[in-house]
């Protein structure tokens, strides 16, 4: 028997093994024949190249059998949900006429296309569906609108989330043209961290700009440029006045939106940035937790929202449609 130096017996593992099972490994690229080109064509392809080929002609192929069983995965949810509902767990979800119209008007700006790669088009898609359903279901709803929706992002919505076509107008208002088209620059506040300026209220007599962007800090000052070339006002987040963050000092899209409705709804930026913002991402004090800025003087320099990267937003949009059928 294994003994330790102390003369003890060892702890037991706690290391699970996994079962003597065959590891079933899927087709190579050089026994893989492509059937949406030609196999000289394929050939000529480098090796990510064809690699990228062979995982989307397999997505296509079991594509059917996924969706089949996130229906059903759905399904059971729904019920759950319906039982919880029944049963006073959790409230049942608002209706249309059971939300209150704010006055506060947001821009969600998507005229940064050509700067995101495939994987950031489809997290900045999720990031929208996720303000959707944000300003659908909460106690107040602000006028969503987002503007300039076209090439890849416009694809990608009309293959993957084709039902925001029945999406009600008063929750979210897409837009081909740019925002200058949609509202007067003496409206526009475009929401950048490298504004020197900083807001301290809503102004329902404005319109806030986000920008729809994913790049992972690639570029610098991008929407301020924008803001300034446009000639209309930007600020940044009162981040740094209430809260202290961790390592990363961007936050998303959504949880931007989700900031500015938590705020309309509540008038309290510390409440908004605190119950938004994942934990993780804030300093953490002896007692554990976020580390709230209880005053201006006595905080280290403030940490302000950035465009945003890609973060824990789930590729696939959301099945928001599930949620409109009580309506």
């Amino acid at each position: 028997m294994e003994v330790t130096k102390t003369g003890e017996e060892p702890a037991p593992s706690t290391k699970r093994h996994r079962p003597n099972t065959p590891i079933t490994k899927g087709p190579s690229v050089d026994d893989f024949t492509p059937t949406s080109m030609t196999l000289d064509a394929f050939n000529q392809l480098s090796r990510n190249q064809k690699k990228k080929v062979l995982r989307q002609e397999l997505w296509d192929q079991r594509s059917g059998e996924f969706r089949e069983k996130q229906r059903a995965k759905r399904s059971v949810l729904r019920k759950r949900h319906k039982q919880r509902v029944k049963l006073g767990e959790v409230p049942a979800k608002r209706k249309l006429d059971e939300q209150e119209r704010s006055g506060h008007s947001i821009i969600i700006d998507m005229d940064f296309d050509e700067k995101m790669h495939d994987t950031e088009i489809k997290s900045i898609c999720s990031q929208l569906v996720r303000c959707y359903s944000t300003n659908r279901h909460g106690p107040q709803f602000v006028d969503l609108h987002i503007t300039k929706l076209h090439e890849r992002c416009r694809a990608r919505f009309d293959k993957a989330i084709a039902d925001h076509t029945e999406w009600p107008a008063s929750r979210i208002m897409f837009h081909d043209t740019e925002l200058l088209d949609v509202f007067g620059a003496d409206k526009l506040v475009y929401l950048t961290a490298d504004s020197p300026n900083e807001i301290t209220e809503l102004d329902t007599q404005k319109v806030y700009v986000v920008g729809g962007l994913v790049d992972k800090n690639r570029y610098k000052r991008l929407t301020l440029d924008k803001a300034e070339q446009m000639g209309v006002a930007h600020a940044r987040l009162p981040i740094g006045q209430y809260v202290q963050m961790a390592s990363r000092k961007v936050i998303t899209v959504n949880q931007i939106f989700e900031i500015l409705v938590k705020f309309v709804e509540t008038g309290d930026w510390k409440q908004a940035f605190l119950e938004v913002i994942p934990q993780r991402k804030f300093n953490e004090g002896k007692s554990g937790g976020a580390k709230a800025v209880k005053d201006a003087d006595g905080a280290a320099e403030g940490v302000e929202a950035g465009d945003t990267d890609e973060a824990e937003v789930s590729e696939e949009a959301d099945d928001v449609s599930d949620r409109e059928s009580s309506v």
